[in-house]
């Protein structure tokens, strides 16, 4: 857990040594994963997962389509337990990093979100209690035949959007999300030119997401006090001045914090290029992931709008809708990001290290108690007016990058930092490297 390596910069401060053992201790007597198998009994992804997988994604689409008709809630719910049981399976059973290659052990955590995600999707799905309706872009035509077998037909082919229309654009159930404006307006005709800006889009995030991680990977990280994946280490240097640790720990996390951003929006215009332009659908359908996050001036401006609000929705059905109704407003906010939590801490636990509560799920959780302090706030305080302008931009960022900071540990020793996210010979950073800054250096050097 990335706390201790923290902490012990306090010790660093009066002699530089030693790390807290009595935190340590905590943090293994409540480790939640100890309620999840060990990863060493995983066995390597094949074509037998599959067959056990393909199942899952086939209930998954089933509960698309039955949530678009009526009375269908009974099926539904009835689906729900073994879509959640055989995805616990997938998850806890099969490992799909490359044997022998460290680099790929990332595999692991894309894979536990994305299934927990479904399954929170799925849940959505099953528990809604009317029919969900497709608002814009339908399938169906405005003549279709007032009956069951036309409302199947349709649901179907509407399902495909439904399963990955995280926001709900164009569905009955995603106004309450913000989408942020279009950035250009689309006049060329549907398909492959209307699809061009997307595939620019989607080149500029891959090269600046390899540019970052690139940037991360020149830093050196130090040996942590906790087990550490052989490619890892912690962001926490004690042999540093207290000034150049604290620098290198704030530079590392706003790298990370860019790479995540490139990142979804590498698979975001890469999937959304595929959609328009094969897929038919129209650009209006993908409108931008994020709506400048280094802007917000305030928690709730930052988890609520500018950030992506890709998972907000599963993340509200999941812990937010459940706890306000036992705590009201603030047991909602929490609640959602109490779900927010489990989710990528569960990830991280799929990377073969446990699951890290003082540094994933703490982050979550701080950034809801965040969230629910800033609301008080703004009751007590300001009488009812928001948070805002550069003290709120101030306060919004050293919150989020101080915790932050803990979060970017956990991922850093457990090798994440050093992941293969992008094949070495198709890196554009490597190949800058390699061959301008080489030729750069013997030009100058001659």
């Amino acid at each position: 857990m990335g706390l201790a390596d923290s902490l012990d910069l306090t010790n660093f401060i009066a002699s530089r040594g030693g790390n807290m053992s009595i935190f340590n201790d905590g943090q293994r007597k409540w480790a939640l994963s100890h309620l999840l198998p060990s990863t060493t009994t995983r066995v390597p992804f094949s074509s037998e997962a599959l067959n056990e997988i393909f199942p899952v994604f086939v209930m998954f689409y089933a509960l698309a389509v039955l949530v678009q008709l009526p009375n269908t809630r009974t099926i539904r719910l009835s689906i729900l337990p073994a879509l959640l049981g055989l995805s616990y399976r997938a998850v806890t059973r099969y490992d799909t990093s490359v044997p022998g290659d460290y680099g790929y052990d990332y595999n692991n955590l894309s894979f536990g979100c994305f299934t927990i995600f479904m399954c929170l999707r799925a849940i959505d799905f099953a528990t809604a209690d009317k029919p969900w309706r497709r608002t814009r872009w339908s399938s169906r035509p405005e003549n279709a035949p007032e009956n069951f077998r036309s409302h199947v037909k349709y649901a179907m082919i509407d399902a495909v959007d439904l399963t990955m229309n995280n926001r709900g654009i164009g569905w009955s159930w995603g106004k309450p999300i913000h989408h942020p404006p279009k950035a250009a307006q689309y006049s060329a005709p549907r398909a492959v030119r209307s699809s061009i800006p997307f595939f620019v889009s989607f080149i500029k995030a891959l090269v600046l997401f390899d540019f970052t991680l690139f940037a991360q990977q020149t830093w050196t990280l130090h040996p942590s006090a906790y087990p550490t994946h052989p490619i890892g280490g912690t962001i926490f240097d004690p042999t540093l001045p207290l000034h150049l640790c604290v620098a290198k720990v704030i530079l590392i996390t706003l790298l990370c914090a860019l790479g995540l951003c490139t990142s979804f929006q590498m698979s975001y215009y890469g999937l959304a290029f595929a959609m328009i332009a094969i897929g038919g659908q129209e650009p209006e359908q993908w409108p931008p992931m994020f709506d400048a996050p280094w802007r917000a001036t305030s928690l709730a401006d930052f988890w609520g709008r500018r950030w992506h609000q890709m998972f907000k929705r599963a993340f509200v059905v999941g812990g937010g809708k459940p706890m306000a109704k036992l705590f009201g407003r603030p047991g909602g906010v929490l609640g959602s990001f109490i779900v927010s939590a489990l989710m990528h801490d569960i990830g991280v636990w799929g990377l073969g290290y446990g699951m890290d509560l003082g540094g994933v799920t703490l982050f979550f959780v701080m950034m809801g108690a965040g969230c629910v302090l800033e609301g008080l706030w703004e009751q007590k305080m300001m009488n009812g007016k928001r948070v805002g302008g550069a003290v709120g931009w101030v306060w919004a960022m050293v919150w989020m990058f101080g915790w932050g900071s803990l979060i970017v540990d956990a991922w850093a020793r457990r090798g994440l930092i050093e992941s293969k996210m992008l094949p070495d010979n198709g890196r554009p950073a490597v190949w800058w490297a390699q061959v301008i800054v080489k030729k750069w250096l013997a030009i100058h050097e001659a």
